[in-house]
């Protein structure tokens, strides 16, 4: 039997910062994601059972047929295989904290630097095992480290060797800016990728947009990972496009060349969320020339081309939609089989 669903409805489960987990990571879409399962909970005593009832009510006014308000004009919202029963969760999507060795000008933690500085981080560690204990968190599933950057994070080996017991696959969002051994022991094995978010193509432009000096740094980090992947897909360099700052076609170029000279094979061009948020029924329509002009010069140098997830719900849905870039969407790209398995959205 069928429903409309989401892989992350059904299989889901997004850490925040502030204290809050929810069932939902997509909130670029007109609804804004956002569908809670705790929130401002205790980290050192989280209300396990509570995350239970909540997301099987979720799940089961789904599969009545109920389709909630912030799931409005989700790209990830599809026609689906109702299970028969409550799934176990399998898509961890981990951005719980917020310390950077980077301070992107699109950042939402711009909006009060102060603020977010004055955040401390909760462990997840001990919430997995527990989850994994009351017998909700599945084995071979797939965990998405994005929000902060991992180096920072001072449990993140710890993480990553048991959620490896779980035979989770791994995906890293990362600036690059620290090389980390752990990383690259991963992209030996093949069992997890990262994508790291350059932004330029130039020093100039880069160092305006990270606001540190790391270029020459993260690029020395990026020809290293490549070096080690098992697999081409498993290094995938990222160019959000800020309107003002990088968004011409020269600096996008000069960022397909260093990519293609670092060892890379995926690149992924993205939006300014500062930008889109108000702006998604009034883009520059020399922004849609750009992720044209990528895309054909990436893959005239033998560069795979993708679309982040803002860009997508830019150039998918709404006024702007084209089904041209449905094929372009980068979850839909080099890791299908691992990410999707059992649980395509």
């Amino acid at each position: 039997m069928k429903y409309m669903s989401c892989g992350f409805i059904q299989y889901g489960i997004e850490f925040r910062f502030e204290n809050e987990i929810r069932l939902c990571s997509q909130v670029s879409h007109i609804g804004g994601g956002k569908i809670y399962l705790l929130k401002n909970f205790d980290p050192q005593k989280p209300d396990i059972d509570k995350i239970i009832k909540t997301r099987e009510e979720i799940i089961n006014s789904f599969k009545q047929g109920i389709i909630y308000p912030n799931c409005k004009g989700c790209m990830d919202l599809k026609e689906m295989d109702m299970p028969e029963d409550i799934p176990k969760i399998k898509i961890l999507v981990l951005q719980y904290w917020t310390k950077c060795n980077s301070k992107c000008s699109y950042c939402y933690t711009n909006q009060d630097k102060e603020y977010f500085n004055s955040l401390k981080n909760y462990e997840i560690y001990p919430i997995l095992k527990e989850m994994h204990k009351k017998g909700i968190l599945d084995n071979n599933g797939i965990a998405n480290f994005s929000g902060g950057e991992v180096s920072c994070l001072k449990e993140f080996s710890k993480v990553v060797k048991f959620l490896d017991k779980l035979n989770y696959y791994i995906i890293i969002n990362t600036s690059g800016v620290k090389y980390e051994r752990i990383i690259e022991k991963r992209l030996k094995k093949g069992n997890g990728c990262i994508v790291i978010s350059v932004d330029a193509g130039s020093k100039k432009v880069h160092e305006k947009i990270k606001q540190v000096k790391s270029y020459d740094k993260v690029w020395s980090n990026i020809k290293n990972y490549a070096k080690h992947q098992k697999l081409s897909h498993l290094v995938n360099i990222k160019y959000i496009i800020v309107p003002g700052i990088n968004d011409n076609e020269e600096e996008i170029n000069l960022w397909l060349a260093k990519c293609k000279e670092a060892g890379v094979h995926n690149v992924v061009l993205g939006i300014d969320a500062n930008y889109f948020e108000p702006n998604r029924n009034n883009i520059f329509p020399h922004i849609f020339d750009l992720f044209h002009k990528a895309r054909e010069h990436a893959e005239q140098i033998g560069l795979r081309f993708y679309i982040a997830n803002r860009a997508t719900t830019m150039l998918t849905k709404g006024k702007y939609a084209d089904s041209f870039w449905e094929k372009y969407r980068y979850d839909e790209g080099p890791y299908t089989d691992i990410y999707f398995k059992d649980c395509r959205i």
